[in-house]
């Protein structure tokens, strides 16, 4: 599976404009890309809705790089 850093940059999506879609800071966003796992799954679902992915990408993505 892919990171989901790797998932952003493959989208072509900055993390300014996922903080902004969220409502969230950066260092929060950072959180999740460190530990997916860490987000509530209302945020998960924003995020990959927003990303155009499914659900299990974000919260089984590994943070590998």
């Amino acid at each position: 599976m892919k990171s989901l850093r790797q998932i952003r940059v493959d989208k072509g999506v900055t993390k300014a404009a996922i903080c902004r879609h969220l409502s969230i800071s950066k260092p929060t966003y950072d959180a999740y890309e460190a530990d997916p796992g860490s987000m509530r799954v209302e945020t998960a679902k924003q995020l990959a809705k927003f990303l155009g992915v499914e659900l299990q990408e974000i919260f089984f993505a590994t943070n590998s790089k």
